[in-house]
């Protein structure tokens, strides 16, 4: 690895094909696809890598059940296309990187019959759809091994449990790892890299941007002919620093374990 010195004398008033604004999964993603694909790519990042949104994530690599569920519910082909593009690329990301990932198994309680139907032919589906990718089939459990493994669970009307298998991972190590990989293919990485202005072509297209270096507040120009807002809920501020009054376009949104309405989460607790 480079040293933070040799970075900044790699990127400073230099041009690129790619300049991606962002060191989160996203933009760590990006640059490695556009540095692998040849194109000559620069990372820059205000803060330090995955040390926002990328290090509070669920931790989880799954298709996401809820986007089954909300898939049937509202007849809705996109949220199937999230779910079956998910579950494929989870098995790719247990196999890329074992050190940083593991499969866990889920169990979720069912308190009447009816639920165990219901969870039974939704986790059989979910099994169903990710085909050679699955982990391990869904199955019932018995209520005497559910109290067993749970037994802090409220065994009142209990029936049993339906377990299933996704993946887990340490999204901030991940993160890092593609940063690495992405230095190690020949891309120039600067981490406390702050964009704060955008140059214009007379033309009207972005033809750089001017980044302030954290540490010695110097500043310097990068030049590249494509650029990737990778800021992920700071991509308005982004957005609005290069075309100045560009309406926000970003929902703010995040997971939470009391949403308990889909069938992903509800009373779902790892064994």
């Amino acid at each position: 690895m480079k040293t933070r010195a040799e970075a900044l004398e790699g990127i400073e008033n230099k041009s690129f094909d790619v300049c991606v604004i962002g060191g989160g999964a996203t933009g760590s993603g990006c640059a490695l696809e556009a540095q692998l694909r040849n194109l000559k790519t620069v990372q820059l990042e205000a803060l330090d890598f995955a040390s926002a949104t990328s290090s509070t994530s669920t931790k989880m690599i799954h298709g996401g059940v809820r986007y089954l569920e909300q898939a049937i519910r509202g007849f809705d082909i996109k949220e199937y296309e999230v779910l079956t593009r998910a579950l494929h690329e989870r098995i790719y990301m247990l196999r890329n990187a074992p050190y940083l990932t593991k499969t866990q198994r889920f169990l979720t309680p069912c308190f009447n019959w009816w639920n165990t139907l219901y969870f039974e032919i939704g986790l059989k589906l979910y099994d169903w759809i990710a085909g050679r990718a699955s982990l391990a089939p869904s199955s019932f459990i018995p209520r005497g091994e559910v109290l067993h493994r749970m037994p802090a669970l409220n065994p009142r009307h209990l029936v049993g449990a339906v377990a299933y298998t996704d993946g887990q991972f340490d999204d901030a190590r991940y993160n890092i790892a593609l940063v690495n990989t992405f230095a190690e293919t020949g891309g120039e990485a600067l981490n406390y890299a702050r964009v704060t202005a955008f140059e214009k072509a007379a033309s009207g297209k972005i033809a750089a941007v001017e980044v302030e270096d954290h540490f010695s507040n110097r500043r310097f120009t990068v030049r590249a002919r494509a650029f990737i807002n990778a800021t992920g809920p700071y991509a308005d501020t982004i957005r609005q620093m290069a075309t100045p009054g560009a309406r926000p376009r970003m929902r703010l949104s995040k997971g939470s374990i009391s949403c308990c309405r889909s069938m992903c989460c509800r009373a779902t607790t790892p064994c």
